[in-house]
């Protein structure tokens, strides 16, 4: 019996797939990629599917292809910022893939209709291209839900010391993880630091103060302090859902033992609540670091 692939669909399918599979496994491994670099990733992936359509190769080329292809996927979405969570995002995108494989196969056999092809370590499965998308952005959406739910109380853990620059000085915070922060740039899409202002105003320059201070008092003002840009943070808990007073700043940057290690992240947001600890004075996400 012949299989008609159709390469057009061959090549969606497996773009959309790998992007659903991508955002799914940087939530896991808690990194963050922006959109491009996502969308060159899911590209990548749509590639590497095309190996199905070569000849058989020798069982340790097949080995050799699916981890440097695996492995240039992971690093076109998120980068190499460090070996344990490049190797952990690895990781989870692999379980995910395999996670996916496991449901297609669950649906053929429901189905009745049970039809594999494989060559060089990829799969053909005869299923709906929109189911096997469905199932894709399901395994992404089961670990959003996941992670709101088992991490909702998590308590913060993990002190670490920031500096970021405000009008021109440099603050210095304190700040604990929180696995249940999402909190984003809207213009960048990058994660952003969450700063109690009630627990780190004596530090903040005296405008940003200004500002803050008829921010929460219930006058909105209209500009922010010159040279500094607005950002309208969103922020959903179970409670509300807000918009959060933050600043656009070119440096924020993690005090280690060797200096400042400059992040790649681009605001901060500020709380009118304090996080009642003498510990931190801010929190972030797990995909901050």
């Amino acid at each position: 019996m012949k299989t008609v692939i159709y390469l057009d669909v061959l090549l969606l399918v497996n773009f959309l797939a790998g992007y659903f599979l991508l955002l799914g496994a940087g939530l896991l491994a808690g990194c963050a990629a922006q959109l491009p670099r996502l969308l060159g990733a899911s590209v990548l992936a749509a590639a590497a599917a095309l190996i199905l359509f070569a000849p058989e190769l020798p069982y340790p080329v097949q080995i050799l292809y699916k981890l440097g292809t695996g492995a240039a996927i992971v690093w076109a979405a998120f980068g190499f910022g460090s070996l344990r969570r490049y190797l952990c995002a690895v990781f989870w995108y692999v379980t995910l893939n395999l996670l996916l494989a496991g449901l297609a196969l669950l649906a053929i056999l429901q189905a009745g209709v049970p039809f594999v092809q494989t060559n060089n370590l990829a799969v053909y499965l005869r299923v709906p291209p929109l189911l096997l998308l469905a199932l894709a952005g399901g395994c992404c959406l089961a670990v959003e839900l996941a992670l709101r739910v088992l991490g909702r109380n998590s308590a913060p853990t993990e002190s670490i010391g920031v500096e970021l620059e405000l009008y021109g000085t440099k603050v210095c915070l304190r700040a604990a993880l929180d696995t249940g922060c999402h909190l984003k740039d809207p213009i960048t899409c990058l994660p952003v630091l969450l700063v109690s202002y009630p627990d780190a105003e004596t530090r903040l320059p005296m405008p940003v103060r200004a500002f803050l201070d008829d921010w929460f008092g219930g006058s909105t003002p209209t500009d922010p302090p010159e040279g500094l840009a607005l950002r309208l943070i969103p922020c959903t808990t179970a409670e509300q859902s807000t918009l959060l007073p933050g600043f656009a700043t070119g440096r924020i940057g993690l005090i280690s033992p060797r200096g400042i290690q400059l992040l790649d992240r681009t605001a901060v947001a500020f709380s009118r609540q304090s996080f009642g600890s003498e510990k931190y004075e801010a929190l972030y996400g797990p995909d901050f670091l």
